[in-house]
């Protein structure tokens, strides 16, 4: 098997050519969509709240389109909401308006401060909750306007750790209790448990708007942050361990538009990504540290499903990504009669393979259509779409990607390889005739 790395072309946004070997699984948005600010930090947080907090330990994050910031516009539909938890201080960082930020909450008891929060969710309505570890309960608060308040509380958990909604109940992890409870609402009085392994994070799917269709579901981090446990209707329909991605822990889980499963790993600092069925699909980031493709520890991380904007929490801020496409682990092979050519899809999206002679007039459209992620392996057996044998000589073969989901019409992915094929040769009557 040869790798298949001869010719590479990323396209993006304003004629910007990427390095051939750049991982698109992630991509980062165009300039006029975040004026070039996708990692915000110390700094920024400090000029925007004038020094009063400071990051320490980001846990949970979610992100959302505010029913009072909707308009009939559906090009606003990315000018987001964002809740972060800062567990350190105790604090919700979030943002007031499109332009400022707001923070909630401080270390304590009290009914409008929280203990050791970790997981966080919101509803477009301004409903937010908080697993408010510490005190061992899911503080229930009211958005109005730019301010948080208290609303309500849901007692009697042992420790709290994460907290998600699907549009129709509420979902709560307990680690030490061993517990995943569904609520109709935050004054259900007789919630369904059910019991998984010291659960962490959870993401659940299935009632809101922008479910795609899938089935309801639950994935649950387990096992203490080393197994990732899908649930539907209460039993498990699939599982994935750290083995399956070479993660070594995973903090925080999203569902996204598609199905597809996403998990924070803070030691690798990485994102592992899953198919539906809890199949590996990619990791994405390159260990610790500050550039462009790193991570500082990544924790929460939430996706809007309208667009596929991508948040991360981090020891020091927060990234901001929209989700790309990629073809993994791509090889090629030929044996002078065909060939084939083989990788791992990363994300949905248009795919185009075509077989090209030297003189650059196709010889054969091998694929051209929407292709859900995973493997996928195509074959060329060496004739013409009217099934004719090729001529013998050289060849070439381009396979091409486009992302049909957040950065629809950012970018396009082509590969390129040059190989020879075996046969008789080509009449030179039949040459000009095509170049005509």
């Amino acid at each position: 098997m040869n790798v298949f790395l001869i010719a590479v072309s990323l396209v993006l946004a304003g004629g910007f050519t990427a390095n051939p070997d750049q991982h698109t699984t992630l991509v980062f948005p165009p300039y006029g969509h975040c004026m070039g600010i996708y990692r915000a930090g110390q700094e920024q947080l400090s000029i925007l709240l004038g020094g009063m907090l400071s990051f320490d330990d980001p846990q949970g994050l979610t992100a959302l389109l505010p029913d009072e910031w909707d308009t009939s516009d559906p090009g606003d539909d990315d000018e987001l909401a964002a809740y972060g938890v800062n567990s350190g201080s105790g604090h919700i960082i979030y943002n007031a308006s499109m332009y400022t930020l707001g923070f909630y909450g401080g270390q304590g008891s009290g009914p409008d401060q929280l203990s050791s929060p970790h997981g966080i969710a919101a509803t477009t309505s301004g409903r937010v909750y908080v697993a408010d570890t510490g005190n061992h309960r899911v503080a229930v608060l009211r958005r109005s306007g730019q301010r948080l308040t208290p609303d309500t509380f849901i007692e009697g958990f042992q420790e709290p750790w994460d907290v998600a909604l699907d549009g129709r109940y509420v979902w709560v992890t307990d680690r030490a209790a061993g517990t995943l409870s569904r609520y109709t609402s935050p004054t259900d009085a007789s919630p369904v448990v059910l019991s998984v392994n010291q659960p962490r994070g959870v993401a659940a799917t299935g009632y809101g708007e922008y479910t795609n269709g899938h089935a309801a579901c639950q994935v649950v981090i387990t096992d203490d942050g080393t197994v990732l446990t899908k649930l539907a209707d209460g039993a498990v329909t699939a599982t994935a361990d750290l083995a399956a991605c070479g993660g070594s822990f995973f903090n925080y889980v999203e569902i996204d538009y598609h199905g597809n499963v996403w998990a924070t790993d803070s030691i690798s600092c990485r994102i592992h990504k899953f198919d539906p069925d809890l199949n590996y699909l990619d990791s994405w980031g390159e260990g610790y540290g500050d550039g462009d493709t790193q991570f500082r520890n990544p924790t929460g991380i939430a996706i809007w499903d309208r667009f596929g904007q991508v948040f991360v929490a981090e020891s020091s801020g927060a990234r901001y990504f929209w989700v790309g496409t990629d073809i993994r682990n791509l090889d090629f092979s030929s044996n002078g009669s065909g060939c084939t050519v083989s990788g791992m899809l990363t994300e949905t999206a248009l795919v185009v393979v075509n077989i090209y002679r030297a003189d650059g007039t196709m010889a054969r459209s091998l694929y051209s259509g929407r292709r859900a992620p995973g493997r996928f392996s195509l074959t060329w057996d060496g004739t013409t779409l009217q099934g004719a044998r090729v001529y013998q000589g050289e060849y070439n073969i381009s396979v091409k990607i486009e992302p049909v989901y957040s950065s629809r019409t950012y970018f396009e992915k082509t590969w390129t390889r040059d190989f020879h094929m075996n046969g008789e040769d080509e009449p030179e009557d039949v040459v000009g005739e095509r170049v005509r």
